[in-house]
């Protein structure tokens, strides 16, 4: 298995959560870099990634193979245009999500960590000790406007990837911006979920809203933050626990959350998880040299592209070419590893939390106890430790298997279809779902789902086209609140 990655690195602003100890990796840039903003960026089908030679060096591949491989994806006359986006290939757009912003720093723009109090109990667990509040990232204004919170994919933190970039673009547009933590991140788990447990999408959408209700009275009333309208954006899994979201606020109206944003919500997410396991068993296949090899390069390529433009189409177009070096097989491995370094925090949470059983090392013995995590896959977190855990509280043995689902779209589509406030913005080509599912959402949503024929999975949130018809969506419900 591959070396994991600390959670000093994924989080470094979170001074004062749970840090614990973990392996020194260079993986950490592309790894959160390309992934963190992604459910699993994963289950992508297609792809026609080209081997590279062996005279290439690290992180490049011959000019030839880089055009044959990026321009062969764009039909100069094909049906798809009229969008400019420029990567036919789902599989290479799912890529260029890399373009986002790395590591959530933007010059000039300032983020506070706030660190919210939602179950005291969790602040005194053994070795997890004053680690109990969840950290989440606040841009604000110094004057009243509205609020967009935002939540991106499976086990995201709110430093990487989809959060700090749109929380850039949408506070140049006069909003504040708070960036929460996936529900299935070892901070969320430890600090916000009463099962100690996430994944379930309905119950963690009940813990999210717990969460963003806790964190408005905070920063209203300690850092002064003044709220006109509230909005949300959710991408990937962040889009499917958002609709569920929109269900509880709907109910309850504790929030009054005005627009939601569900940004390519995964339709299958059973089906998601387990490409994600065959994926990540790949490394089998790859053999450890091999595998430390593509780690490498991708590390290198998306280190030579921080010095880049994030949203620049020729930088972008630099970072594609240089992925499309890669084999399928190759980038399927490299994108399951984003998922597996984050399972071992996260089964360690668990049994910090409940201890199963599972782990057979001293609990005091937390490296021990880590490296014993790294031996489980997703699926095996969802059998071993969620599925007992959420039948116990919902005491549903018989219906183990609407529980194993996750907490599906379907499941509350009707709420969703007749609720003017939702949103969704989707892929044709998403590589997470089969486009009969996509068309037969659109046609459910009618006018209020955006449908681009090109991107891939999350592949397309870069592309100006697709920048501004989300800040135009927020934009035009905020009207005269928005200040500049």
């Amino acid at each position: 298995m591959p070396r994991h990655v600390p959670m000093r690195a994924l989080d470094p602003a979170m001074s004062r959560s749970a840090v614990l100890p973990g392996w020194a990796s260079r993986e950490v840039p592309f790894i959160a870099t390309l992934l963190a903003a992604l459910l699993v960026t994963a289950a992508l089908l297609a792809g026609h990634g080209i081997a590279y030679g062996a005279q290439d060096q690290p992180g490049e591949c011959s000019a030839v193979v880089n055009v044959r491989a990026v321009d062969s994806a764009i039909d100069a006359g094909d049906q798809h245009e009229a969008y400019a986006y420029p990567y036919r290939d789902p599989y290479l757009a799912t890529i260029t999500a890399a373009a986002l912003d790395p590591d959530g720093l933007t010059p000039g723009l300032k983020r506070q960590v706030v660190h919210v109090p939602v179950l005291p109990g969790r602040n005194n667990l053994p070795t997890l000790e004053g680690k109990g509040e969840v950290s989440v990232a606040l841009y604000r204004q110094h004057r009243p406007a509205p609020l967009l919170f935002i939540l991106s994919g499976i086990g995201s933190n709110p430093y990487f990837g989809v959060g700090p970039y749109f929380a850039n673009v949408f506070h140049r547009e006069g909003f504040h911006v708070v960036v929460l933590p996936s529900p299935m991140h070892w901070n969320f788990a430890l600090a916000a979920s009463p099962s100690g447990a996430p994944g379930y999408a309905p119950d963690d959408a009940r813990d999210l809203y717990d969460l963003m209700q806790r964190t408005l009275l905070l920063i209203e009333g300690r850092y002064g933050v003044k709220v006109t309208r509230t909005y949300f954006m959710g991408a990937s899994l962040g889009a499917l626990e958002g609709a569920y979201l929109s269900v509880l606020d709907g109910e309850q109206r504790k929030i009054g959350i005005e627009r939601f944003l569900l940004v390519n919500p995964p339709l299958d997410l059973p089906y998601a998880v387990e490409r994600l396991d065959q994926w990540a068993a790949l490394q089998e296949k790859l053999g450890p040299e091999r595998a430390q090899l593509l780690r490498g390069r991708a590390v290198a390529i998306v280190e030579s592209f921080t010095r880049d433009k994030r949203d620049d189409p020729a930088s972008v177009a630099r970072l594609a070419r240089k992925f499309a070096c890669f084999t399928t097989e190759e980038l399927q491995f490299l994108i399951a590893q984003y998922v597996q370094t984050t399972i071992p925090e996260l089964v360690y949470v668990t049994q910090a939390i409940h201890d199963q059983q599972l782990l057979a090392s001293a609990r005091g013995r937390v490296s021990e106890r880590l490296e014993e995590a790294k031996g489980f896959t997703l699926t095996d977190y969802t059998n071993k430790i969620a599925l007992p855990t959420w039948t116990r509280r919902a005491g549903l043995q018989s219906d183990a298997e609407r529980l194993r689902s996750g907490g599906s779209l379907a499941d509350i589509l009707d709420r969703v279809r007749t609720n003017p406030r939702v949103f969704v913005m989707h892929n044709a080509d998403d590589v997470l779902t089969e486009r009969g599912l996509v068309d037969e959402l659109k046609s459910v949503l009618g006018d209020r789902m955006i449908l681009y024929p090109l991107g891939g999975h999350l592949g397309n949130l870069w592309f100006q086209e697709n920048r501004e018809a989300i800040v135009a969506l927020f934009r035009t419900a905020a009207g005269s609140d928005r200040t500049r």
